[in-house]
């Protein structure tokens, strides 16, 4: 497979699992049309009081370092709606779930420090056109992002509980036509 069409079908795996595990807590996730800039997952509740947008980021299974990411992440949105999955395709697939500007910030700091260390020739490094968020340069906050989902606002119990009570009474009419 070519790499470009490689890098589209991570990322859109990636958007697909962050649906599925949205699915599994009651909410529902909808992937946006392709090249949406912004996000590409739209989340609802259960209720409908709540509606948020998800810009997925997903790193391949080769990669062992970490998120690349344009340099338009350290634009800050000013959107409370707007939030950030890192999905990471290993054997366990891992959430890091950020709201967009907390992340925007993060990535803003790592590289501006990487910016200010000279390369070991002495000369000023040059700034590539993208940024990355490593694994080596987590803190301890990166890690405790790690699947989450309650960051995205959500009242997560509640959304479960109303799904479940959903499905309930559909078998339970399923099953009474069925004795009929």
């Amino acid at each position: 497979m070519k790499e470009r069409g490689k890098n589209n079908l991570t990322g859109v795996t990636g958007e697909y699992y962050v649906c599925a595990e949205l699915g599994k807590r009651g909410i529902l996730a909808l992937t946006t049309p392709k090249n949406n800039p912004l996000y590409d997952v739209v989340a609802i509740s259960g209720d409908a009081k709540r509606t948020i947008a998800i810009q997925v980021k997903t790193m391949s299974l080769g990669n062992k370092q970490g998120w690349k990411l344009g340099k338009d992440i350290c634009v800050r949105k000013n959107n409370n709606n707007l939030y950030v999955v890192l999905v990471n395709l290993k054997q366990d697939v891992e959430f890091y779930i950020y709201k967009y500007d907390d992340l925007s910030k993060r990535v803003e700091e790592d590289f501006d420090k990487y910016m200010s260390t000279p390369k070991r020739d002495g000369n000023a490094k040059k700034d590539g056109g993208f940024r990355w968020h490593d694994f080596k340069n987590f803190i301890k906050k990166d890690h405790k992002r790690k699947n989450k989902w309650e960051l995205l606002g959500f009242n997560l119990k509640k959304q479960i509980q109303t799904f479940v009570s959903q499905i309930s009474h559909k078998f339970e009419r399923l099953y009474l036509r069925a004795k009929k």
